[in-house]
């Protein structure tokens, strides 16, 4: 398969570079194992669950969370960039290896720089930014992976070509086609995607004022009016593009190979078995993270009733337990009958989607089929009609729940108790669901008329359940709790475990000895 485009061209060659670099990576890695590990290891899965993100920024969230809660203790650079390894260690975030006097002075002067900048801001808003890039600076020095920035950039150099947006200044063309892969294809935080635009527009940076000037330039570049639209495109036009990103990620050693010097049905056939590997692995996906919302929720749920509701009801005379059940029991039981039914993709979409993947490899960049993104800020009679037919139906919907509640009993707080997690809980099974729909193209879904209704019901409180966890993260009350009741306390007394575990060790060599 010699016939590829210029684009796919560099791509294999600057995959095969950084396969060259992972491999001298990978040298000399040991895991570390010991009593605090195991029971560090325990508390970030249960901390994990309170929270819903994407597996891939699991351990950046750690390191801001590390990050965080030491800034706020005002310990020294040197101490935090220690501590910070130690306990990444703990959690087997990061090898054994890595823990070295040389990470930790690279880890120094990165705090550092940040901590400078961070003391000349007053706003905190700010100064949380500056955190989070701290974090996404160190968790790249520790975990640098080209592979994946590589396929960013080959995605956007595709959607460049292929994409026909009304922007009149090319170089805001471009970074808004890049902002829109990174959301829609990599799934990355905003912190994140901010993080890279800093690197672009202002790599080194020393000057704090020129680092506050370009951090208001990206924040204009996120908060693109039209942004929406852009990623939606991306989204829709994905599946190819994570297939082919983890067949190379699966290949990459190989790369050259199944690319240019085996025929195109030889790599045909292996993304073939790539895709219903990836088929099966997405039902494991979606079992996960099903788990996980199951247990934030409920655990969120045992928060309010203990805070709240419970209080509440001995407040106007006596615990009703039926409401308090089944605020308890429903939440899950929703997650799990929303996602009972998930299908993955059929024989015909595995077809066409490796056709498309193979176009984007052969055809040359100027043939690629255009696809035009149209900002539709206003709608016609038609969609107005329909608008307010929805808002109707929905109005419906929300009191016929209000009036059923009433008839089993909940009061006032225990009916806002039951909506808020009825709104999060339809969010959390929605984002659970998008997994399943990682390798199938638009063309290929069918939803039954049953589904189709469910969701048009469903979506005011799924609009809802997004804001509220949005808002949410922001005031979570288990991540406090978590952060600064138990972590704060589990981690000094790891500390000083792992001390005392030092000093057994020197004093049986000493007697020993």
């Amino acid at each position: 398969m010699a016939d590829l485009n210029k684009v796919s061209k560099n791509l294999i060659e600057e995959v095969k570079l950084a396969s060259t670099f992972k491999k001298n990576q990978l040298k000399n890695k040991s895991l570390v194992r010991s009593s605090s590990s195991t029971l560090a290891l325990a508390y970030e899965k249960a901390r994990n669950a309170v929270e819903y993100r994407d597996e891939h920024l699991i351990r950046q969230a750690a390191i801001e969370r590390i990050l965080r809660r030491r800034l706020f203790l005002n310990q020294s650079n040197e101490k935090i960039a220690n501590l910070l390894l130690k306990e990444l260690t703990w959690a087997k975030y990061i090898e054994s290896s890595q823990f070295d006097k040389k990470r930790q002075e690279k880890l120094k002067k990165i705090i550092n720089k940040y901590r400078s900048a961070g003391l000349l801001v007053p706003n905190s808003n700010t100064s949380q930014i500056l955190t989070g890039l701290c974090a996404c600076e160190i968790d790249e020095f520790l975990n640098f992976d080209p592979i994946n920035q590589i396929i960013i950039n080959y995605v956007t150099q595709i959607l460049n070509k292929k994409l026909i947006i009304d922007i009149a200044d090319k170089t805001n063309k471009d970074i808004q086609t890049y902002i829109a892969v990174e959301r829609g294809f990599a799934k990355n935080s905003e912190m994140l995607i901010r993080y890279k635009l800093l690197k672009v527009l202002l790599p080194n940076w020393e000057d704090s004022a020129k680092l506050l000037n370009t951090l208001e330039i990206i924040e204009k570049y996120l908060n693109y009016e039209n942004r929406d639209f852009i990623r939606r495109k991306v989204v829709e036009l994905s599946p190819a593009f994570n297939l082919a990103r983890d067949f190379i990620v699966e290949n990459q050693n190989d790369i050259q190979n199944y690319f240019e010097k085996n025929g195109s049905e030889t790599l045909m056939k292996k993304l073939k078995e790539t895709l219903e590997q990836k088929y099966r692995e997405t039902k494991n996906k979606l079992l996960r993270a099903s788990k996980r919302s199951i247990i934030y929720i409920f655990l969120t749920k045992m928060v309010f009733a203990i805070l709240i509701e419970v209080p509440f009801d001995i407040l106007i005379g006596s615990i009703n337990y039926v409401v308090l059940a089944i605020n308890i029991l429903f939440p899950p039981t929703l997650m799990i009958l929303f996602n009972s039914k998930v299908t993955l993709p059929n024989a015909n979409n595995t077809q066409i989607l490796i056709g498309k993947i193979v176009s984007y490899l052969q055809d040359s960049e100027d043939s690629f089929e255009k696809e035009e993104i149209i900002f539709k800020n206003k709608q016609s009679k038609i969609e107005q009609v329909f608008y307010y037919i929805f808002l109707l139906t929905s109005a419906v919907f929300v009191l016929g729940i209000i009036y059923f509640l009433s008839i089993l009993g909940f009061n006032f707080i225990s009916q806002l108790i039951f909506f808020f997690f009825l709104s999060v809980v339809s969010f959390f099974a929605f984002r659970v669901r998008e997994i399943s729909k990682d390798y199938l193209l638009s063309e290929s879904r069918y939803e039954s008329f049953l589904e189709t209704l469910t969701d048009y019901l469903f979506l005011p409180v799924i609009k809802v359940g997004q804001w509220l966890s949005i808002q949410v993260s922001k005031i979570n009350i288990l991540s406090f709790i978590f952060d600064f009741i138990i972590e704060a306390p589990l981690k000094t007394f790891l500390e000083i475990f792992e001390q005392w575990l030092h000093f057994v060790r020197v004093k049986k060599e000493e007697f020993l000895g």
